[in-house]
């Protein structure tokens, strides 16, 4: 996927996942980072999303990054750097959406994940020119070997590793509202 839609993504996700376990969040005043919510969300960044940009950006890269960079010269440790912080990102959208929650601006929350999704989708409306083929730097620039974006096996990746992180975030958001929802056998909790 796109770099831009998926940095956007990381970020209302992480906000999402956040307003999900907002009734997790204000029961416990710790660390957030020691919360059910947190943890999860951390294994849907660490075992999905990062892996999925990573799949994009080792077989597509040049696409991946809409033409703007060539791969081939990007230091592997860089790559590794940027994909570390995409995870540090999502993180950070999440304890700042938990920040918020436990402020009880939940209505910030929503708005700016909102923001952020739109934000993504845009960007893969303003970079449809150039994403709308896939190749190489090269072959882009050159206007040679291209192939429609809708016959390439991209195409199929896209649709595959969407169901995927939409499927992974979906259940996610389910088990984490979940949580809070439970009635304890001492009777607390809200029984939602």
């Amino acid at each position: 996927m796109p770099v831009p839609f998926v940095l956007a993504f990381a970020i209302a996700s992480g906000l999402a996942v956040a307003w999900a376990g907002r009734v997790e969040l204000r029961e416990r005043p710790g660390l957030v980072a020691r919360t059910g919510a947190f943890r999860a969300y951390g294994l849907f960044v660490g075992l999905v999303l990062v892996p999925v940009s990573v799949y994009f950006y080792v077989f597509y890269g040049d696409w991946s990054l809409a033409y703007l960079l060539d791969t081939r010269t990007i230091p592997s440790a860089v790559a590794l750097l940027a994909f570390v912080l995409e995870a540090a990102l999502a993180a950070g959208a999440f304890l700042l959406g938990a920040r918020w929650i436990r402020a009880e601006r939940d209505g910030r929350v929503l708005a700016l994940s909102g923001a952020a999704l739109a934000a993504g989708v845009l960007s893969w409306v303003a970079l449809a020119g150039r994403l709308s083929v896939v190749g190489t730097v090269a072959q882009h620039q050159g206007g040679f070997g291209l192939v429609p974006f809708g016959a390439s096996a991209l195409f199929d990746a896209t649709l595959w590793m969407g169901v995927v992180v939409l499927v992974g975030l979906g259940y996610v958001l389910y088990r984490v509202g979940r949580v809070g929802s439970v009635v304890r056998p001492d009777g607390t909790g809200n029984g939602r």
